[in-house]
């Protein structure tokens, strides 16, 4: 990581770093088909555990004058429990990570989205919305040369930004779904649009990087 750029500030250096590892990682299971040693645990102990994080953040930034009586009842549908707090030891969190692997795949079998499970917000949280958001209305505009996806046409251009909160939530909930997929062997797909969407993001955050944050001279 010594060639990352130090924004000043360690959470959104933890940022930058995670982008770019979980996009090392997406690309290896590409390439060979699977995630390298360690690549799992990675995946499940930092990137998913950030990724509820910004969901979090989601909830407690979400506003009934945000949205429609209509989107409303469609968000609050797909929120079935709020964490209060995460799983505090290590035990717990790879317990809670199976469970989530479970009903991932009890849910796919199924046809349906996996239940969302959140922590409450904290201000962390909704700084990680922000990011998150502010990346995927990025991603259609990066340039192509800076696309990294090894396969089609190297562009995002197609890849709209979520237009409103349930759109947002369910770009959020995709993600996870890849993250969980891929963390539990399951083989991209290349032409796969969700996992596509999926490595844009991390591809997005790492080219932006510290502009990001505001923090790029």
């Amino acid at each position: 990581m010594s060639d990352l750029e130090q924004s000043g500030f360690s959470e959104f250096d933890r940022w930058l770093a995670l982008a770019q590892r979980t996009r090392e990682l997406l690309d290896a299971a590409i390439a060979d088909g699977g995630l390298p040693e360690g690549g799992a645990d990675y995946l499940a102990d930092r990137t998913l555990p950030h990724v509820e994080g910004v969901q979090a953040g989601f909830i407690g930034w979400l506003r009934t004058d945000g949205a429609g009586i209509a989107e409303l009842r469609y968000l609050l549908g797909r929120v079935a429990a709020i964490r209060v707090d995460g799983p505090a030891t290590e035990a717990e969190r790879r317990a809670a990570a199976a469970e989530a692997a479970l009903e991932l795949e009890a849910a796919h079998r199924a046809g349906a989205g996996p239940v969302v499970r959140l922590r409450a917000a904290e201000p962390w949280n909704l700084a990680a919305l922000a990011h998150a958001r502010l990346v995927l209305a990025m991603l259609p505009r990066l340039a192509d040369e800076d696309v990294r996806y090894p396969s089609g046409r190297r562009t995002y251009a197609d890849i709209a930004a979520p237009r409103g909160p349930a759109e947002l939530s369910d770009r959020l909930e995709e993600l996870e779904r890849s993250l969980w997929q891929t963390a539990t062997g399951h083989r991209p797909d290349p032409n796969d649009p969700m996992f596509r969407r999926a490595y844009g993001f991390f591809d997005a955050a790492d080219r932006l990087g510290r502009r990001a944050f505001g923090t790029a001279a």
